[in-house]
Formats: C-alpha cells, structure tokens, sequence
C-alpha cells in the first residue's frame, strides 16, 4: 500500500544539507522543522524581529517549492524558547494570512532551541483543502487564530483550554480538565463530526498530580479498549497555577471506526493505543526505542532512535503499510545535545535525501530519566 511521497526541499547557498523540506503524499503535506536561517549565508540574526521574518520566509518558500500557497496551511506549529518572544509571532503570522476569515490553526510551545535560535516552525498544509475556521462560541484566543479549522475532512484545533464558553470563566480544579475535554468535543461537532471522529490528542498538564483525573475523563470519553485516538501527555508549564490543562486535537471526519494497533512489549502504560488509523491517517502516541524482544531501552540516543525508528516502521507493516507511508516524525529528544546522533539515526534509515519524511526535533515531553528520544509519527495509508 506504499504511496509515492513527493519530498520538496529548501536549500541554502552555503550547505549541501537543505535547511527544510516538506514531504508529500496524496493532499496531505508536512514541513520538516523551518529555522530562522538565512538561506543566503547559514547564518542566524540576533534580533528577534529578523528571526521571526526570516522562519516565515522560508515557510513562503518551500510552499512555493512544493507547487503549495499560505491558502493550503492548515495548521502552524509556532516553537520558542520562552513567552517573552511570543509578541513578535503576529506580524510575520498576519502578514502571511491576513484575513481574519481565513486563518490556520496554530499552537505555539515553549521549548529549549538549539543555540542562537529563537524559533523554528512546524506546518501542516493540505492541498486545495479550502480551510475552513471553526470557532466556539462564547470562547476566543488572545491572538488572531481560531479555535480550529476544517480542511477537507480534517479537523485541527489550535489550542483548547478549560474555559467555560457559558461565561468565559476558568473552573478551577478537576472541572477544568472536564471543561477542556467538553470543548474538544465541542469543536469537532461544530465541524459536524462526533467524538468518534477524533484521532489524536496532545495534553500539556501543567500539574501532573491531575494525570490521573484526566485520564478517567479521557477513559469515559473513549471507553471502548481498541477504538481510542492516539494521543501525547506533556508536562508543561502553562504560566500560571489556574491553568491546568491545554489540548490539541486532530480529528478525520466520516472515518469509521477506528484501528488501533500494538507492538507487543512496548505498549503504554495509560489506556491508549501505540497508534491509531483513522481513515487514511495513521497517527501515534509516543514510541519509544524500547526493544519489544527484551523490553528494555538501548543505551544512548542514537541506539534508542534507531530502535524507535524500527518500531514505527513495524507500526506501519501492522496498519498495511510501509515506511514509504510516513509522512511526519516527531522527534522528542530529552536534551539538545542528543540531536546529532538522533540524526545519525534518521540518515542510516532513510538514506535517500529526496524520499524522506519530515522530520520536526523537539526538546519537550520525553518521558522519564532513561528515555532519551520518543517519535510521534503520522502515516498516510
């Protein structure tokens, strides 16, 4: 069931290596990490200003390249290293998409960059997709997104919080993490699906004693064992102690039933599948580069990233697929440090520059002190 992925490149006048690509297949599009280099001379700016121009340049860029418009982005992923540089998002952001009729999901997470870098971006584009804003009633984001949007078939939030739409209040407590899930489902039944439709969720907690909670509320939201969405736990510093819970959703409209599928000795320990198909999509929960033979984690994060790569390939031959199906991988390293052998990994596993999927490092939400690399990977079947 291999497709032919379509891999667009960006690259720069000084490198061999490109600086971004976007791989492709059928309408579906992802965006490898877009940094704030300056493809003319390798180099990053110190200014924030001219960092944050320079990401959505060559965000204008590899869409041109790939025969793509900031018509067909669907969603954004927005990276910085801390809140202060969150006010110069908007500028390049409404100069890219102006109409407040028409714009993208986005989620913006704070994370260590590498050094010298104050953002990078993330897209997900769909082709001739004709987005669609959606928006709750009674809530609204502090900057000019939406709640969500829907393209074609494929619902994607920005970020969902605990606030009650009824009066805009944020409950405190467990009643938030209740509220967050409500609006969840709120979202996706505006774009005229159902819960059943939601294939993969982000949580950021920013207090992990509320882990527990919010898996009870995800379990009566999802009771049925083999017909849950994938879904990514983070431990996240959301600003402040009367926010407890942010979410991301990703939903196929009119899917069906879901699949969800294991690798035996490396299941999670929540009730939630390694991965989920649904419809065409494939998605994953976190996997890790634990060795189903032996159950145990390989010593250092090239070994862990090998052997995670090797698992999401098996995951893949379970759904009927192969790795020539991968769209995106996300990988979530433990420290920066890491990222040169987890590349070391990815280039003995897809060799082939021009057919590769894409590929966003992340310094957030590994799990434990031994789990040094875990990929989040998404497949289009």
């Amino acid at each position: 069931m291999a497709m032919e992925r379509q891999t667009t490149t960006l690259h720069g006048a000084r490198s061999d290596e490109p600086l971004a690509w976007m791989a492709r297949l059928g309408d579906v599009a992802f965006s490898s990490t877009i940094t704030a280099a300056d493809p003319a001379t390798g180099g990053l700016a110190s200014g924030a200003d001219e960092q944050f121009e320079q990401a959505f340049a060559s965000l204008r860029s590899l869409l041109d390249r790939a025969g793509l418009t900031s018509d067909d982005v669907a969603h954004l992923t927005v990276v910085i290293n801390d809140g202060s540089y969150r006010p110069f998002i908007n500028k390049p952001w409404l100069e890219m998409f102006p109409s407040d009729e028409s714009r993208p999901a986005r989620k913006t997470n704070h994370a260590p960059l590498p050094a010298g870098e104050l953002v990078n971006l993330h897209v997900l584009a769909v082709a001739g997709g004709r987005r669609e804003p959606l928006e709750i009633p009674g809530l609204a984001h502090r900057d000019p997104l939406p709640m969500g949007i829907r393209a074609g078939n494929l619902v994607l939030s920005s970020v969902l919080g605990g606030d009650d739409p009824a009066g805009g209040d944020r409950p405190e407590g467990e009643a938030q993490i209740d509220q967050a899930f409500r609006n969840m489902q709120s979202l996706v039944e505006w774009a005229g699906g159902r819960v059943d439709d939601i294939a993969h969720v982000w949580v950021f907690l920013g207090d992990f004693a509320y882990q527990p909670y919010m898996v009870k509320v995800w379990v009566d939201m999802f009771p049925e064992d083999g017909n849950r969405p994938a879904r990514k736990t983070v431990q996240y510093d959301l600003g402040g102690r009367t926010t407890l819970i942010q979410m991301q959703m990703a939903a196929v409209l009119g899917s069906g039933r879901r699949d969800n599928f294991e690798i035996e000795g490396i299941g999670h320990h929540d009730p939630i599948p390694l991965a989920n198909r649904q419809g065409n999509l494939l998605y994953s929960s976190g996997i890790s580069g634990m060795d189903p033979s032996t159950g145990a984690l390989p010593e250092g994060p090239q070994r862990q990233a090998t052997q995670a790569l090797q698992n999401a390939g098996r995951v893949m031959e379970l759904a009927g697929a192969t790795t020539r199906n991968l769209a995106q991988v996300t990988a979530l390293v433990g420290d920066n440090s890491y990222r040169p052998a987890v590349m070391n990994a990815w280039r003995e596993f897809f060799p082939a520059v021009d057919d590769q999927p894409a590929l966003h490092l992340l310094n957030l939400g590994v799990p434990g002190r031994d789990t040094l690399v875990q990929l989040n990977v998404v497949g289009v079947l």
